[in-house]
């Protein structure tokens, strides 16, 4: 031990000891050494050790930035360069980048703020002019100033003249010719965008949209033909051109060109991998299945399958199990690694074993495999994702995003990574962070049908129709007929009560002439009628699609649901009856009219029906729930309970049951007994907001432990910010009990002024008591009473609670938790 101290000691005495800022900088050297002779990993690597030593590292944060920019990484490169200017405020580069940055990104407040700090230091810069430039364009636009407006373009065409690479100034001018609608000249704009940066992807997604609007569809294809040209690594490129030949209904073309990226003698395995998976897709499972026993069976195999047979025969054990072989399939996976060392293939095998396991039930074995995986291999994308997946179902979002974020810097164009990330956020209520991650993973699947409609459906959450409109409509031009996308358009447009637009989107629907395509169709002509409140030509339309030959028993119950809907008893119930006479034996229609016997107030009729179906066809769940809700209604709460145990016998697995059963329970004062339900389904599917919901309400309002209510919080934090009035009052007592006021305010006086629940208008009365308002408390107890009063569901306590209340305010201690 003392050679150790006197060794050390020696080494601080001698220059041969380097100081930490000494070894930053040689770390720094050996990077723009690495950089020069095009090892970027490695460099970076380097740069991170540069970190390590020296945080204030200047230039090797910049070159870091500039790095991991260049391979397509901008939010990485936008928190290094946001450091270098937190530690280098007056720093150009760094300044300007990040105004930069912020615009492509679509962040003009930042953008702006970056941008005039830059100005500031470099008024004359062109690149801070074209950024001023676009930034002024977006103003305009917003504030619908035609002179500003013309100002910027001129400004812009101006600086282009000078010099034609300042992209932004190229977008002002693309924009104004879009917005003229003058194709061919954006054309000409774009393409020259294009020949000075052949890499502008945004460049590249505009000229498709332009020769959509020309109508050329053979330059469509070669465009997109070229994209997956210039850009060979990025996978999504040949999806979206595959995805596209569908959409035209070329399944041979799509075909033909994934078999043509397969190189004879090559031991890449990738574009075959991709033929069958776009087989399973297009044409089924079994089409797969033979292509892989067909080249697995070759002799000799090709290069690309000889030299990754494990790999493919995983693939295979997949359809297998997708067929429905599962034990089989996960038996040959585990005779695979059996007797396999541990490497890269064999962690890709454990990942797809794992996610076998997971769809079985086997959740600890699944599990186990992932950890062995990131044992080997801490950052295995694959292995993360799964592996957070699982955090956030357990709501551990922080561990999650660390693991997600590990997987998106390996691989930042992963678009399933940046949609688990905004589960994530979701999870923790940060719908900011959620909208950024939603775009993110849109713009990385280059517009995917699957990825665009989750964004567009956040969006139309919040009425930003607007916004959902473009995000659809540049999906659309990479998939012309996706139904779904196409549906989700007119339902932008009847949210904007934009009724032309609306119109056009049914038109193109019924166009497409599939029985999927004329469902949508005609359900938003039904919601546009509605919308409308054209009673009378929605009843006029669906009973033309009840009575027309091709129509099903849904256009007839759609018929019945609209008289319903309108107050029309009588009339449904002679649909119903008719349709009953129709169809004696069926099912459907018997369920239906003893639905309907139910609200128009034949109790006795309906129950009769009702029971006859349960003992004809015990697993017809509707039918169980309609009998409890009947006999709930009048009121024999003993019988209502003996047919919902009936029905949990006949439909054990039944979460509609287990939720009435919770429902039940609590509605008898038995609270614990109800959360133990609500934990069990929260427990098997953690993403239903009203489970969560309910299980979080229960929690905090009827325990008053510190840990269930931390639970309760956990489980609601995803509700902050609802416009559901149910899911206000819950988060909005949560927030009360821990101490946040003003928060708790801003949620439960919406809910109260929603709901006539009792509880809800307790719980405002006791924020507005706490905030001393104590008139305003004293009237909301009222009204909680009287409310208790007409109400006939136990509430439990509530009443001693509200007195207990009203005595806290006379005692002037009424903000006690």
């Amino acid at each position: 031990m003392k050679r150790l101290i006197s060794a050390a000691l020696l080494c601080l005495a001698v220059a041969g000891c380097d100081s930490a800022e000494e070894r930053a900088e040689n770390h720094y050297q050996t990077a723009v050494a690495l950089l020069a002779e095009g090892d970027v990993d490695r460099a970076l690597v380097e740069l991170r050790n540069v970190f390590q030593l020296n945080g204030q590292h200047r230039d090797a944060r910049l070159l870091y930035a500039e790095t991991v920019r260049e391979q397509g990484n901008q939010r990485g490169a936008y928190r290094q360069y946001k450091r270098v200017a937190e530690q280098y405020p007056n720093d150009l580069e760094a300044n300007r980048a990040l105004a930069d940055l912020a615009l492509e990104g679509g962040n003009p407040e930042e953008a702006r703020r970056y941008a005039d700090k830059a100005l500031s230091l470099a008024p004359g810069d062109p690149l801070l002019g074209a950024i001023d430039t676009a930034l002024d364009f977006n103003d305009a636009v917003e504030a619908d100033d035609a002179v500003a407006r013309a100002d910027a373009v001129a400004r812009a065409r101006a600086l282009l003249e000078t010099d034609p690479t300042l992209y932004a100034a190229r977008r002002v001018a693309i924009a104004q010719l879009l917005s003229e609608s003058d194709w061919p000249a954006a054309l000409t704009a774009i393409d020259k965008g294009l020949e000075i940066n052949p890499q502008e992807r945004a460049l590249h997604g505009l000229r498709i949209g332009v020769l959509d609007q020309l109508g050329d569809q053979s330059a469509i294809e070669a465009q997109l033909v070229r994209m997956t040209e210039i850009f060979p690594d990025d996978a999504t490129m040949g999806a979206t051109l595959v995805r596209w030949y569908v959409s035209e209904d070329r399944l041979d073309a799509a075909e033909a060109w994934l078999r043509g990226r397969i190189r004879e003698g090559s031991d890449n395995p990738e574009p075959r991998l991709t033929l069958i998976r776009f087989l399973a897709e297009l044409r089924g499972a079994g089409a797969a299945l033979a292509e892989l026993e067909e080249i697995l069976a070759a002799d000799p195999a090709p290069a690309d399958v000889a030299n990754n047979r494990n790999q493919f025969s995983a693939l295979r054990a997949g359809f297998l199990f997708a067929t429905g072989a599962r034990e089989r399939a996960m038996r040959e996976l585990e005779e695979t690694l059996a007797g396999a060392e541990p490497s890269e293939e064999t962690d890709g095998i454990k990942v797809s074993l794992a996610r076998m396991r997971a769809a079985t039930g086997n959740q600890v074995g699944a599990r186990s495999l992932v950890e062995e995986v990131l044992e080997r291999d801490p950052g295995h994308v694959s292995a993360l994702k799964l592996k957070a997946g699982w955090l956030i179902d357990d709501d551990k979002t922080g561990d999650a995003i660390v693991a997600l974020r590990a997987a998106l810097g390996a691989a930042p164009r992963d678009a399933d990574i940046m949609t688990l990330l905004a589960r994530a956020y979701e999870r923790e209520g940060n719908r900011e962070l959620m909208a950024e991650m939603l775009s993110l993973a849109v713009e990385a699947s280059n517009r995917a049908p699957e990825e665009t409609l989750r964004y567009a459906k956040f969006l139309m959450q919040d009425d930003n129709w607007r916004s959902a409109e473009d995000v659809l409509i540049e999906s659309l031009r990479l998939a012309p007929t996706n139904v779904a996308i196409l549906t989700a358009l007119g339902q932008t447009h009847l949210g904007m009560e934009d009724w032309p637009r609306a119109e056009q989107d049914i038109a193109r629907l019924r166009e497409l002439d599939t029985a999927q395509s004329r469902a949508a169709a005609d359900e938003l002509q039904a919601q546009i009628f509605a919308s409308q409140r054209k009673s009378d030509d929605l009843m006029s339309f669906l009973e033309e699609r009840a009575d027309s030959d091709t129509a099903g028993q849904g256009a007839e119950a759609a018929v019945i649901r609209a008289h319903i809907l309108n107050g029309q008893i009588d009339e449904a119930l002679e649909r119903a009856t008719a349709l009953l006479e129709n169809n004696p034996e069926d099912l459907a229609a018997r369920f239906i009219h003893a639905s309907v016997l139910f609200l128009a107030g034949q109790g006795e009729a309906a129950e009769t029906e009702l029971r006859s179906l349960v003992d004809e066809e015990p697993r017809l769940e509707p039918a169980w729930t309609t009998l409890y809700a009947l006999l709930m209604q009048r009121g024999e709460t003993e019988a209502a309970g003996a047919v919902l145990a009936e029905a949990e016998a006949a439909l054990p697995e039944s979460r509609n049951l287990k939720w009435v059963r919770a429902g039940h329970l609590e509605r008898q004062g038995d609270a614990e007994g109800a959360i133990a339900i609500y934990e069990a389904l929260y427990a098997e599917n953690s993403d239903v907001p009203v489970v969560a919901n309910n299980l979080a309400s229960l929690l905090s309002t009827v325990r008053d432990d510190p840990e269930s209510l931390q639970r309760a919080f956990t489980v609601a934090r995803r509700l902050r910010g609802s416009e559901v009035p149910a899911f206000q009052d819950t988060y909005g007592w949560i927030a009360f009990r821990q101490g946040e006021i003003d928060e708790a305010l801003t949620h439960l006086e919406p809910a109260a002024a929603a709901l006539a629940d009792p509880l809800v208008q307790y719980h405002l009365g006791r924020v507005y008591a706490a905030q001393g308002r104590t008139e305003d408390a004293r009237a909301q107890y009222d009204k909680a009473r009287e409310r208790l009063a007409a109400s006939s569901r136990d509430y439990g306590d509530l009443r001693a609670r509200i007195a207990a209340a009203v005595q806290e305010l006379e005692s002037g201690d009424g903000g006690e938790n």
